[in-house]
């Protein structure tokens, strides 16, 4: 008998191989009294999706109409992520010289972009919105709505130079209830897949289906029209493979919302009923109270107060004053609670879902505006990655706006069908920020810069400016200022001279 089955026979331990489990392994998945109640489900993403997709939606537009948080948060993320419009440079290098930008080219293509993106009548088919009030409405759409379709429209409106427009579709129009087989594919929530789960089109109704101001007799017509996906940009956040159609990004907290702006209701009316009632009337008996209007003196049993009002009562009653319970000293704690979840849930600090800015310091504010930062980032690579880049450059399947301005002639590049990739050379540039401490900060920077840890491009890029446009403005107004007579010294000023001064 070896060592360890003598120690077994000791202890009668059975080998380990012979042991049941009896316990899970996972809390998680642990049942019983407590987590009886916890369902959960195996669907797809897709199933999962189709049984709450409306109800969510609608929620989350109830929301952003009427929650102040809920409307203040999806308007923060909007001007964090988009702001102004995520604009680009065209970085076309010369052919005989491929290190030497090809300034020709580039002004060419940066002209042409800008007059059609700023004329609302050639890049939006409604005419009724430029390039970048169409870029945060699509975002909008995206975290209100959970997704929105654009359409690439190959044609000249209001005498375009360049063939290309977009259209704007609500999500309501992609008809999720249309799911069926058509033609070898699958459409499942009217995204028409192939075998590889790409998508090959998309069924819209020709009609918004909540409109009821469109057709005879305020009749909204159903007619699906199928749209192939190469003109479609379909911009929706994916958390699961496989995952055909978007949430709003409030889904997870849309009850959380709904429930505070029903508590802080529900604590107005409790204070203005707590500031009109002065008090309540006893007596000793009962009896002396007669029915109201006997012309015995009595008061009435039951009478309307006023805020502010003393009334005085008949012979034996005494009147005692009610002690206000309001305002509700756990209100803001709860609020706070809330926020702060909902906060985590959208990825949004709590100074950004409240606006409240009272208990930060310098530290917390800095910590708070990089966790926010590097979630609008990340967001901002998306936005530029699945909407402008395939609005500006296209894809393998599908024209841009670049091809369809060479095609027709509006940029005359000869050589564009034999090198595409020289003129795709495209660097977007997104909002920057300003710093908290600019004193401190500014400190550190140049410190970074003089221990090669950084980059004046990186510095300039993450003010939301270019480097290159920077340095042109910064010598241009320098030689301006000299040309005239005005000499000022930039370089002899320290940034530690401040702080010597002012020992």
């Amino acid at each position: 008998m070896g060592f360890i089955s003598f120690i077994r026979s000791i202890w009668n331990t059975p080998p380990r191989h012979s042991v049941k489990h009896k316990v899970r392994r996972y809390d998680g998945a642990r049942r019983g009294r407590n987590y009886g109640g916890w369902m959960s489900s195996q669907n797809s993403a897709n199933a999962d999706i189709w049984t709450d997709l409306t109800t969510l939606r609608g929620r989350s537009r109830d929301l952003c109409r009427n929650n102040d948080y809920a409307r203040g948060v999806i308007g923060r993320l909007v001007d964090n992520v988009i702001y102004q419009g995520i604009g680009f440079q065209a970085q076309v290098k010369q052919v005989k010289n491929p290190n030497n930008s090809d300034d020709r080219v580039n002004y060419l293509i940066e002209t042409a972009w800008k007059n059609w993106a700023e004329e609302k009548m050639w890049c939006h088919t409604a005419g009724k919105l430029n390039f970048v009030e169409l870029q945060q409405l699509a975002f909008r759409s995206v975290l209100e709505s959970g997704e929105v379709f654009i359409r690439k429209v190959k044609q000249s409106f209001s005498a375009s130079p360049v063939p290309f427009a977009l259209e704007i579709i609500e999500a309501d129009q992609c008809s999720e209830d249309h799911n069926q087989t058509y033609g070898g594919n699958q459409i499942v929530m009217g995204v028409e897949i192939d075998k590889w789960q790409r998508p090959v089109a998309y069924w819209f109704y020709k009609q918004h289906p909540g409109d009821m101001w469109q057709g005879r007799g305020g009749v909204v017509s159903r007619e699906l029209e199928r749209v192939p996906a190469n003109e479609i940009i379909h911009l929706h956040f994916s958390d699961r493979p496989n995952q055909l159609r978007g949430l709003p990004i409030l889904y997870s907290t849309l009850c959380r919302l709904k429930n505070v702006g029903d508590y802080e209701e529900s604590e107005q009316l409790a204070a203005k009923l707590a500031a009109c009632v002065m008090g309540i009337v006893t007596t000793p008996d009962a009896d002396l109270l007669s029915e109201p209007g006997d012309g015995s003196g009595a008061l009435p049993a039951d009478e309307k107060f006023e805020p502010g009002v003393i009334r005085y009562q008949a012979s034996g009653e005494q009147f005692n004053l009610l002690d206000p319970t309001r305002p509700n000293p756990n209100l803001v704690a709860f609020i706070e609670a809330q926020l702060r979840a909902s906060g985590a849930g959208i990825g949004a600090s709590y100074e950004t879902m409240s606006n409240d800015y009272s208990k930060s310091n310098y530290s917390s504010s800095r910590l708070s505006l990089i966790t926010s930062r590097d979630r609008y980032k990340v967001l901002q690579a998306w936005f530029v990655s699945s909407f402008n880049q395939e609005v500006l450059l296209g894809n393998p399947e599908s024209d841009g706006w670049l091809d369809l301005a060479v095609l027709s002639g509006a940029l005359n590049f000869p050589d564009y069908e034999l090198r595409p990739q020289r003129y795709a050379a495209i660097k977007w540039q997104c909002r920057g920020w300003s710093w908290v401490d600019p004193h401190k900060e500014v400190k550190a920077t140049l410190a970074s810069l003089a221990g090669g840890m950084t980059s004046l491009t990186r510095v300039y890029a993450e003010q939301g400016e270019d480097f290159e446009e920077s340095v042109k403005t910064i010598a241009r107004e320098r030689a301006f200022l000299e040309a005239n007579g005005i000499n000022v010294n930039f370089d002899g000023y320290q940034v530690g001279e401040e702080e010597e001064s002012n020992k």
